[in-house]
């Protein structure tokens, strides 16, 4: 679908966005707002990924060349990402740390450079050493790994389920092994909700929770589901979820995977879409979810040195504003250059 025909770059700027808001509350030392029972950063991390499940199917399935897909996949991950870790080791790393550069080149810093091969670090040497979120230089990184393997996942499920337009057995199928999921990752969420199961520098469960909602995405690329969006419907839903009470929390959480999604996508394939336009110009979203951690850990240390308080909604704008120019620079130096040479190549492909 093209974004002459949807709402979906808005949607996903709105995520992306989410995720900035809530991490803001966080690192400055308080709470992410919340809305029904979550947080402002994990609805916003959930609408991505639904988002992803729903394109990135689609994607497979307009072409299921396995070549032609894996190249779209990662000249779309991948080059902004690594960009973005050679920039925090080599640039970011030695002018934000205490260290000092000679000491900072000194010390461990190259493990870093683990993120390029997505075994997640969070820390540099002397970086961000005594903030509320302290030797963390980008938070948001733990769900790179997650977002790559749902994208070889995903021919696997098409082709397992034979996902395709007008299939009711490979619907229902689907449909009732993602109602499965859910009810585990209830269980999860509510009987090991500390509980922390690392693989390869990666929470097991945590990163089972966004699988899920990626799954969820797939299940909208079904007529059987699309069939039935309504906005009027999915903002009674999204009211309904503001007012279960905060003890009901299986209730939450079953609006968070019927409920949220169904207005997700109703917002996102309305008739006669009002932003429709937005993101032509220049697509900002994964900049800002790239380099938004790093800004705000700048300007919460900026204020913790200097003494002078923003407060909330004047750290969060002074941040955006700086992570903005940030994914600008990203989107025209990266982004489209290697999306140009990722389409370049696939027309070379048979």
């Amino acid at each position: 679908m093209t974004n002459k025909e949807n709402n979906f770059t808005i949607i996903r700027f709105i995520g992306t966005i989410f995720v900035f808001s809530g991490h803001m509350g966080m690192i400055l030392g308080g709470n992410a707002p919340v809305y029904g029972g979550f947080a402002l950063h994990e609805m916003g991390v959930a609408i991505l990924f639904l988002i992803g499940g729903y394109l990135i199917t689609k994607s497979w399935l307009s072409d299921r060349n396995i070549l032609r897909y894996s190249i779209r996949r990662f000249f779309r991950l991948y080059p902004p990402y690594a960009v973005m870790i050679l920039l925090m080791t080599f640039l970011a790393g030695p002018l934000l740390s205490d260290m000092g550069w000679k000491g900072y080149f000194s010390s461990w810093y190259n493990v870093y450079l683990w993120n390029l091969r997505f075994f997640i670090v969070y820390a540099q040497p002397g970086v961000f050493t005594d903030l509320p979120i302290p030797f963390v230089t980008n938070g948001s990184l733990w769900t790179m790994p997650v977002e790559a393997v749902m994208y070889i996942v995903t021919p696997v499920v098409c082709t397992l389920f034979t996902l395709k337009k007008g299939s009711r057995r490979s619907f229902r199928c689907m449909a009732v092994i993602i109602g499965i999921l859910c009810v585990f990752d209830v269980y999860l969420r509510i009987a090991h909700a500390e509980t922390q199961l690392v693989f390869y520098g990666t929470n097991l469960i945590a990163a089972f929770h966004l699988a899920l909602f990626y799954l969820i995405g797939t299940l909208y690329t079904y007529d059987e589901m699309k069939k039935y969006l309504n906005l009027q419907m999915g903002i009674v839903l999204l009211g309904l979820m503001l007012i279960v009470p905060s003890g009901s929390r299986v209730l939450q959480f079953v609006l968070f995977y019927t409920a949220f999604p169904y207005a997700v996508f109703s917002m996102a394939m309305v008739e006669k879409p009002a932003f429709s336009w937005f993101g032509k110009k220049a697509e900002l979203s994964y900049g800002i979810f790239l380099y938004g951690f790093l800004f705000q850990q700048i300007i919460t240390s900026v204020q913790q040195k200097t003494g002078f308080a923003l407060g909330y909604l004047g750290s969060l704008l002074i941040s955006l504003l700086l992570t903005a120019v940030a994914a600008f620079i990203s989107y025209y130096a990266v982004e489209k250059p290697m999306l140009r040479l990722g389409k370049f190549i696939q027309k070379k492909i048979p």
